[in-house]
């Protein structure tokens, strides 16, 4: 099965978010949000050959 895996938005130092998944300090740059949908929907399309 084809897959993939991405972290989106798990480290920006200029914001301090800067520390690792499954930790009780971890945050995530909101800003990235709109690029993972983004992303996403690009994914899925392809993934369809591109035809819904």
């Amino acid at each position: 099965v084809p897959s993939c895996f991405y972290r989106l938005g798990t480290r920006n130092e200029g914001k301090g978010i800067i520390s690792s998944v499954h930790t009780d300090t971890f945050d995530i740059d909101e800003d990235a949000l709109e690029y993972g949908s983004g992303l996403m929907a690009y994914l899925a399309f392809a993934s369809c050959g591109g035809v819904l």
